[in-house]
């Protein structure tokens, strides 16, 4: 059996819901399909034996996981990490902060690490909101090596092939790496060192659609007050 792309697809529309929010969900799948199909090296798994694409129950695999992972919540988790408490110490030490004080502020870090986690997931979901409907794949599931987005140009016939990340220091040497060779784009949101947005950097092929910071805000705000009325049910 060869993959057939129309197959991913039937086999996506089984687990797309019937909600607004999933529409087209089975298309996107199905595109990246083709392209993993095109470019084998790209399937990235931990798995032993890696599904196969041009086996019935290998696509089926793949789609649960896509669509799994689109389901999950970016609402920030809450922290299951136990505070080292020499760093309370030293902190009370150098900066002379006193217990009441060192307790609110291992709350704060807690919550800003869990807060700091989930803003480059809740990007890939905005940038994916505005840019569906042009095209554009999110290849959320984890299983597209070093690629977050993903667009076939008919007039050129090629792939494009973005890296998100949300920050210009967040990735380390290794994972930069994986990129040398290969026509994969990167954009990262912010500057580290100054703080300012890198929207107008976008790749050329994402530009011109309306991207941008104060939108990114509002989405995340209207996300995750949605998200947290789910969760209080």
């Amino acid at each position: 059996m060869v993959f057939n792309k129309k197959l991913a697809e039937t086999i996506a529309m089984e687990f797309q819901q019937s909600t607004g929010v999933e529409d087209g969900l089975a298309k996107s799948f199905a595109e990246i399909c083709c392209f993993l199909n095109f470019s084998p090296d790209s399937l990235s798994w931990k798995g032993k034996v890696k599904p196969s694409l041009e086996e019935e129950h290998g696509i089926r695999i793949l789609a649960k996981r896509y669509f799994e992972s689109f389901r999950k919540s970016d609402y920030p988790a809450t922290s299951g990490t136990v505070p080292d408490e020499i760093v309370s110490a030293i902190m009370q030490f150098v900066y002379c902060y006193n217990t009441e004080e060192m307790r609110k502020i291992v709350v704060q870090h807690q919550q800003i690490m869990c807060v700091e986690n989930s803003v480059g997931a809740l990007l890939e979901r905005y940038i994916f909101s505005v840019l569906r409907c042009y095209g554009w794949c999110w290849c959320c599931g984890n299983f597209v090596r070093s690629i977050d987005f993903i667009k076939y140009d008919n007039k050129k016939k090629n792939w494009l092939l973005v890296q998100i990340k949300n920050r210009d220091n967040s990735e380390n040497s290794s994972s930069s790496s994986v990129r040398k060779g290969t026509e994969i784009k990167k954009w990262f949101r912010t500057f580290s060192r100054t703080g300012k947005t890198n929207w107008e950097n976008l790749p050329d092929s994402m530009k011109d659609f309306g991207l941008n910071e104060a939108d990114f805000i509002s989405f995340v705000k209207f996300y995750l007050e949605s998200e947290k009325k789910s969760l209080l049910k």
